[in-house]
């Protein structure tokens, strides 16, 4: 066995959960090798370019990054901080929500007071359901303790993990428009009524009333520096090294190989890829059938349809905050659309033109869409570096989609009529291919309140030298997946020891 491939640590999966944990346990002083099966690395925090414009594929801004808030001091440690450039949102209103033909835009806003403030006048009856809300957010991220960057106990969060957040809503107001309000940007984590718990929307939330930032150029910045710190430490990541099997003998990971059946031996190994894909590459008996059927029937977010449009300069006026529209005044609907009722809902983010301030220089659409729509060509896989075309149909198929978006877009922003030079959509397919994830779900397994054993990953595994990491482990989002990192570099570090340094 050559020791040239021989590390402390092999993590599969380059997306932030994996670079984070390759910082932290390179930084232990431990031999660290990253595999990634794209070009890109980052998953999630991918970014591409369009006539010269960056564009997010997935992160188009991120929640406590603010001084002293969680993420930042995770970034902090993780020697990446300084480095970002940011730029903060609207302070009065981070994201706006629409519903149907109402003309109004109902603002959440960064700050905890604030936020009631700015909602109070559109809701002048409400102001204790509003405070018991703030309250009730809160509450959750103090029964999550990494979130607050301490050690504690599962106890904590099985005290509020049952809670629904259609029900918990219902519960501080009876009025069914700030209900809608205040779950009005649900695409965040893919809501769906009676089934996604309180605490995913309260975490989420609570990281951007702490703070809204977006990232410049780009989120693939979080990448390129956590890749930069990662070498720095003696770590390495091997690109274009798509891993088939993680090989098991006598009760241990013994190596990782790729497609080209090169070998990568270790002592540990983490995976940062999706629980089914997992599955697949696993050679071992260790795993349970009953284990990998529940894994392989789990229920997944839904998927996406994303139009990314490139503005003619000065004429569609920048947006320093989110627009989140629902074609129902039901926000929980838009998961269910049916043939004819698409889209049923989507989100704007604006891209500042620097050359042109004031106005946007990029506009982007993400709203959902059902995987079936597009399964006529799931046997197609079109990636860089596995580049294929999927035919005249499939193209047509993304145009007539793309008008119909535009069409919907029309009447909130007229000022897109005949200004966009260039746009490019992606769909479910997009992301299946580039963020690994079956039928291109959106954040993966979805949580469920009525199957809560089940629908929980853990970080550890039956097979003791592998472990988890990444948005299907605990939550999603950049925060969820960092705080994610932390629980699994802490199962090699002890948590008190890392939490100590992270401090």
């Amino acid at each position: 066995m050559s020791t040239a491939n021989t590390y402390d640590v092999v993590i599969v999966g380059s997306g932030l959960g994996g670079l984070l944990s390759g910082v932290i346990l390179a930084k232990e002083g431990m031999k660290v090798c990253v595999l990634e099966k794209d070009k890109q690395v980052g998953g999630c925090l991918q970014t591409f370019s369009l006539q010269k414009k960056v564009f997010d594929s997935c992160v188009h801004y991120i929640g406590g990054l603010g001084e002293g808030h969680t993420l930042n001091r995770i970034f902090s440690y993780a020697g990446i901080m300084d480095k970002l450039k940011l730029k903060a949102f609207d302070r009065d209103a981070f994201d706006k929500i629409a519903l149907g033909d109402d003309e109004m835009l109902y603002p959440q806003a960064q700050g905890f007071d604030n936020f009631t403030e700015q909602l109070l006048p559109y809701f002048p009856g409400e102001k204790q359901a509003l405070q018991d809300y703030i309250k009730a957010v809160k509450n959750i991220g103090d029964h999550f303790p990494l979130y607050r960057l301490r050690n504690g106990s599962a106890d904590e969060k099985a005290a509020v993990a049952g809670l629904g957040l259609t029900q918990t809503l219902q519960s501080i107001t009876g009025n069914n428009l700030l209900q809608n309000v205040l779950a009005g940007n649900n695409l965040l984590y893919a809501g769906v009524a009676e089934r996604t718990p309180f605490y995913l929307h309260a975490l989420v939330i609570e990281s951007y009333m702490h703070s809204s930032h977006k990232i410049v150029p780009g989120s693939s910045q979080i990448a390129k520096f956590l890749w930069q710190e990662l070498q720095a430490h003696g770590g390495v990541v091997y690109r274009n090294t798509e891993v088939t099997k993680l090989v098991e003998e006598n009760g241990s990971i013994v190596y990782a190989e790729n497609r080209e059946h090169e070998r990568f031996y270790g002592k540990q190994f983490i995976a940062n890829v999706h629980p089914q894909v997992l599955l697949g590459m696993l050679q071992t008996s260790m795993l349970r059938p009953a284990y990998r059927n529940r894994i392989n029937g789990l229920a997944q977010t839904i998927s996406s349809f994303m139009l990314n449009m490139v503005l003619k300069p000065g004429t569609v006026p920048m947006r320093h905050y989110n627009i989140y529209w629902h074609r129902s005044g039901n926000v929980w609907e838009a998961t269910a659309y049916r043939a004819g009722q698409w889209p049923a809902n989507y989100a704007l983010f604006f891209t500042e033109d620097a050359a042109n301030p004031g106005y946007a220089e990029s506009v982007s659409a993400l709203c959902y869409m059902h995987y079936e729509e597009v399964t006529q060509w799931h046997d197609t896989e079109n990636r860089t570096g596995n580049e294929h075309d999927r035919g005249e149909a499939y193209t047509a198929f993304k145009e007539e989609k793309t008008e119909k978006l535009l069409e919907t877009l029309y009447p909130r922003l007229p000022e897109l009529k005949g200004n966009i030079i260039s746009h490019s959509a992606a769909t479910p397919l997009t992301y299946r291919d580039y963020t690994g994830t079956p039928a291109g779900s959106l954040y993966g397994i979805l949580k469920d309140i009525n199957k809560p054993a089940e629908t929980q990953i853990a970080t550890r595994t039956r097979i003791p030298n592998l472990l988890l990491t990444g948005q299907n482990v605990n939550l999603h989002g950049v925060l969820g997946v960092s705080i994610t990192a932390i629980a699994t570099c802490a199962e090699l570090t002890g948590m008190e020891y890392l939490l100590g340094k992270i401090k």
